[in-house]
């Protein structure tokens, strides 16, 4: 074991500076903080704060590590932990990780170097096995593990026997004659998850049965995750005669969509979980099955276990246990399998014209809600953006739309209004306290021109920064980037910034790089290309206009601007005018590219690509530059349609405090302020803290639209801006000459 010794020989200073770094009690140049940093890494030195004083042989302390207590299954062990330890004369120190692998990390190297007596974990990194090699095993810590195991460790491992229940609960359904039943689990990288996999299809095979591998559903262990994976699913497939859920969490959001859906457990529905034991009934969901494990007890022998590696460590054998649920096969009784349920089809539909977006997807797995509760359906048809706007624009001025509702593009708003598009919905909208006090007020603005409302805001966003949290943070990582740029390595707040840390980040330039690309930029689509250019010239105090308002692209301002996106692409991904937001997504999960630029809206997407032990490696923070885009999406009312008493319900219920609720834990991007206030979404959608004042501080896109002759559509703006970056970056033109073709296009637009 490393000693403060040869950490000093190792980073060439006095002991005395090893000390003073350890404690904070001198100020050192920054190369030598760096060489005792480095120094202290490479030999897995942990200050041992509790050898300052030896008046006891023993630390009676054991430190205990947990994701979260809102699970009441962790509840149920931490009282079992507590109660034996304190009965034994130990004292616990309790901290919680929140599912953040590196928060985890802290906390144990704390109590290392606090010379805890032990420590027990249920550890939200199974798979760094060896960060608790060079840890809790180089330090020789008593431990035991609860549920997930390091692969490899030779470690006390305690948990339960999930692959003997749900094999028993799956069989049992089976014999009944049960065909279609759903299992809800977690990732299958924990031990218990795999095991349930694996006892549910082994089930079926024992049973000569053929499962449905559509009704194996995974979710992040969360509620609201599992509301949100079986809301989507029941608005594809028909829903299961029976779910199986790994944990009483996962059962409450499975629950909850039942309920919402007006799915009645268990008469259309069996519902199972992996439950805690209680005396007390009433604390059980009484439409669900529950088996009964004994979380308490568990934790109860997860100390004894401990304490006695702590006071025999010589003559201890490590001890992996599963744990049975008790009583399974006495009290459970399963119904009778219930006929398949369908969703009732209602005379009266409310057509919805839109773009793909998360928001609308969420609103249409939540159109059975708004059906059942005012009796009729809503049906979405999506085209692409240039389609969108077009079908838009002709539907609209028919005696006989297709369509009651159009989502319509903030910056499409003035045009669609001078060719007399929407119906005007003022007299709807200025009375309703609801719609003024409760909408974001940015958003609500996107709706009005000249004092009048033409639509109601569904989806109202803008840009953030992504970044990989686990690249920024690394140790390695940060001492190169100080050494090459003395600066320290942070989100950039500025272009400059940005584009020096893409650099970093790309291999070509750096041969460390842990990510090929230090960015992306998505330029599939000329609307979200247009809006990259956007942000960059008004950073730089560009735009479309100049400072005496004159519509004109060629300004020093706007040169900058160019200039900096172009450095930007020598660090992105090739194929730029091919790239779609979705592979830029998956590029960033998969630790391709560091940091991404991108829209509010799909905040909820790029989590979904990202395995959900990997979430806590995901960063957040404004958009470099200040000068982020104020974006939404808005439902406009078609002139003739005849269903204005159903629209008013609709936008009733859409601004509803639940179903702003519902449709942000369903990846929706609220326009109400509901969810921003809300401690559960904020903690488990950390954008949503820097949401709300980016909107704030966004700026909006006003484009020119009247010319000569004709009302100019928004997108043809759009174009003239994607030709000008086509023209530099494809056919190498100078930008203030590709600038200067930008000028003579927007003429020819507006003459």
């Amino acid at each position: 074991m490393a000693t403060l010794k040869d950490v000093a020989d190792r980073a060439g200073v006095s002991i005395a500076t090893v000390s003073y770094y350890i404690n904070g009690t001198h100020r050192l140049r920054e190369d030598t903080r760096q060489r005792v940093m480095q120094a202290i890494r490479e030999l897995n030195y942990i200050p041992n704060r509790a050898a300052r004083n030896l008046k006891e042989s023993e630390n009676k302390e054991i430190g205990i590590v947990l994701p979260d207590i809102e699970d009441p299954y962790y509840s149920e062990i931490l009282k079992g932990l507590v109660y034996e330890a304190e009965t034994a004369g130990y004292t616990l120190n309790i901290a919680f990780t929140y599912w953040l692998p590196t928060q985890e990390c802290r906390i144990i190297e704390e109590f290392i170097s606090r010379n805890v007596s032990g420590i027990i974990i249920l550890t939200c990194q199974p798979s760094n096995t060896e960060f608790f090699q060079n840890s809790i095993i180089a330090h020789q810590v008593p431990n035991v593990f609860i549920d997930r195991i390091p692969k490899g460790l030779n470690v006390n491992f305690q948990t339960f026997d999930n692959y003997t229940a749900v094999h028993y609960l799956t069989e049992q359904l089976l014999l009944k004659g049960y065909e279609r039943i759903g299992l809800m689990i977690g990732s299958e990288e924990q031990l218990g998850e795999s095991d349930s996999f694996y006892a549910f299809t082994d089930a079926f095979i024992k049973c000569k049965k053929e499962f449905d591998p559509d009704l194996i559903y995974h979710c992040n262990m969360t509620k609201e995750d599992a509301f949100r994976v079986l809301m989507n699913a029941l608005r594809t497939q028909d829903a299961p005669q029976a779910i199986i859920t790994s944990s009483e969490n996962i059962m409450k959001g499975v629950v909850e969509a039942l309920d919402l859906l007006h799915i009645r457990i268990p008469e259309d529905i069996c519902v199972i979980t992996l439950g805690i034991e209680c005396w007390n009934r009433s604390n059980y969901n009484p439409r669900v099955l529950h088996t009964s494990r004994r979380a308490y007890t568990m934790g109860r022998h997860c100390s004894r276990l401990l304490i006695s590696n702590i006071r025999s460590p010589q003559l201890f054998e490590t001890e992996f246990m599963l744990h049975q649920d008790h009583h399974l096969t006495e009290s459970m009784s399963f119904p009778d399998p219930p006929e398949p349920f369908y969703f009732e089809r209602k005379k009266e539909t409310l057509k919805i014209l839109s773009l793909d977006l998360p928001t609308i997807r969420a609103l249409s797995a939540m159109a059975q809600v708004f059906s059942n509760q005012y009796d009729a359906q809503i049906e979405v048809d999506y085209l692409p953006m240039r389609e969108l706007f077009e079908r838009v624009c002709e539907d609209s001025v028919r005696e006989q739309s297709e369509y009651d509702i159009y989502v319509v593009d903030v910056s499409w708003m003035r045009y669609l209004v001078q060719e007399n598009c929407l119906m005007d919905l003022t007299d709807f909208l200025q009375p309703q306290p609801l719609f003024s006090s409760h909408i974001m007020l940015k958003n609500l603005e996107n709706c009005r021109l000249n004092d009048r409302y033409y639509a109601l805001p569904i989806i109202g966003g803008t840009h953030l920064l992504f970044y990989r949290q686990d690249y920024f943070t690394d140790t390695e990582l940060q001492k190169e980037f100080r050494a090459k740029h003395r600066l320290s390595l942070r989100p950039p707040k500025t272009w400059t910034e940005f584009n020096g840390i893409a650099r970093y980040f790309t291999r070509e330039f750096n041969p460390s790089s842990p990510s090929l690309y230090g960015t992306a930029l998505p330029a599939k689509m000329s609307e979200e290309l247009a809006l990259d250019i956007l942000i960059r010239l008004w950073s730089a105090g560009g735009g479309l206009y100049d400072q005496s308002g004159r519509l004109i692209l060629n300004t020093p301002q706007n040169v900058r601007g160019f200039q900096n996106i172009l450095e930007t692409c020598a660090c992105v991904p090739p194929d730029i005018l091919e790239l779609d937001h979705h592979e830029a997504f998956r590029d960033f999960a998969e630790g391709k590219i560091s940091m991404l630029v991108s829209f509010t809206e799909y905040a909820g997407a790029i989590k979904n690509y990202i395995p959900s032990d990997l979430m806590p490696n995901v960063g957040y923070c404004m958009m470099p530059g200040g000068t982020p885009a104020n974006v939404g999406w808005q439902l406009g009312v078609s002139r003739s349609t005849k269903k204005f008493d159903l629209i008013r319900h609709l936008f009733d219920w859409v601004c509803q405090k639940n179903t702003s609720y519902y449709l942000t834990i369903l990846d929706g991007q609220a326009v109400m302020k509901y969810p921003y206030e809300n401690h559960e979404l904020l903690k488990l959608y950390p954008w949503l803290d820097l949401t709300e004042e980016s909107i704030r501080i966004s700026r909006s896109r006003i484009y020119p639209s009247k010319g000569r002759k004709t009302t100019v559509p928004p997108w043809q703006v759009e174009t003239v801006l994607c030709n000008i970056f086509q023209k530099i970056w494809e056919q190498g033109l100078s930008i203030p000459q590709a600038l200067r073709e930008g000028d003579r296009e927007m003429k020819r637009l507006f003459s």
